[in-house]
């Protein structure tokens, strides 16, 4: 069921607080507003647009191929944070498929024209600054996982991180994401229930 325009507000609200309702209106003016159904491809690879999108509700995730066919997670993302493919801030094609997991609320946007409104508007600056910390955070955290953690821990970290990805995607995307087989992924989580 497509979410109102004042649930629409409201929900941008409470992802940016910092904002004001006029910034607020000025950057769901710059946006579409979409629904996924599950499994449905938001932002295909190859593109060389520069579209993001904030989710509304719902979850998404972020794959490349490999020459086999074979799917490798890069990103999962919930409701509240901005998804797309980092190469948005490049001039090459992008790399990522991003497909919803369960229905997915977004609002798609040109983050090019949102950097080009900031320079006029020092709230939409904000909010462009805001998100690019959002990635940078999430690059950092990323790699911190994968360079000093055990695959128990990156799990644990995903917990405490945001446990909708957990509520909303399959085993192996959750295993690809962590880079460990599915089977290891199910032995981890049959530990932790011991342990608890």
């Amino acid at each position: 069921m497509p979410l109102s325009s004042e649930k629409i507000k409201t929900r941008v609200q409470s992802f940016l607080p910092f904002l004001s309702t006029e910034a607020i209106d000025q950057f769901i003016g710059l946006c579409q507003y979409e629904i996924h159904k599950s499994k449905d491809i938001i932002l295909e690879s190859g593109r060389t647009d520069k579209y993001v999108f904030l989710i509304l509700s719902g979850s998404s995730r972020a794959y490349s191929l490999k020459e086999n066919g074979q799917e490798l997670n890069c990103h999962m993302r919930s409701e509240g944070y901005l998804f797309g493919d980092p190469r948005v801030f490049e001039n090459c094609p992008q790399i990522l498929i991003i497909e919803a997991i369960g229905e997915t609320h977004i609002l798609k946007f040109d983050i090019a024209k949102l950097e080009s409104l900031g320079y006029k508007n020092a709230e939409l600056m904000q909010l462009y600054i805001h998100f690019l910390k959002e990635i940078i955070s999430a690059f950092s955290n990323r790699i911190h996982a994968f360079v000093s953690m055990s695959s128990e821990e990156r799990y644990q970290d995903l917990l405490e991180l945001n446990p909708l990805y957990l509520e909303s995607t399959f085993d192996k995307h959750i295993a690809s994401f962590l880079g460990v087989k599915p089977l290891t992924l199910h032995r981890i989580k049959k530990k932790l229930k011991i342990i608890k």
